[in-house]
Order: structure tokens, then sequence, then C-alpha cells
């Protein structure tokens, strides 16, 4: 007597979809046990100015004079 052939591709997807959810889920686990209350903590220095910044120098620059890609084509001239 011959076998059957038995499609088994549905276990087979469901087997990988349950272990993809079990690794999600040790993920989760991992990531909710992580102590996370030292992170994400600002520095502040007492005294600091907010005036004195890096960005001082960019926003006091003189704008370019003179052409540009406009000039260059004839735009606005």
């Amino acid at each position: 007597m011959k076998r059957p052939n038995v499609d088994t591709s549905g276990t087979e997807a469901a087997s990988k979809a349950v272990a993809e959810a079990q690794a999600a889920a040790n993920n989760l686990n991992k990531n909710f046990k992580t102590d996370l209350s030292t992170e994400n903590l600002s520095t502040v220095v007492a005294g600091g100015s907010a005036d004195l910044t890096g960005t001082e120098a960019t926003t006091t620059r003189k704008r370019r004079q003179g052409g540009g890609l406009s000039s260059a084509l004839g735009i606005n001239s």
C-alpha cells in the first residue's frame, strides 16, 4: 500500500512562528529586567549660561553676498 503524501508546511510554519514569538518574548523579558534608572540623565553645571553656546558663531556669521545658482542662471537679476 502506498503512503499518502501529507503536507506538513503548515506545521513547519507554525513551529517557526512559535519560535519567533518565543524569541521576541525572551527579548522583552530581558528588556524589562534591565535597570534603566541611571540612563539618560542630563548633567547640569551650576552657574552656566545659555547665552554662550557653540552655535553663536554660526548664527552671527554674515550671509554671503553675490553670486549663486540664481545668478548663474540669470534668475532674479
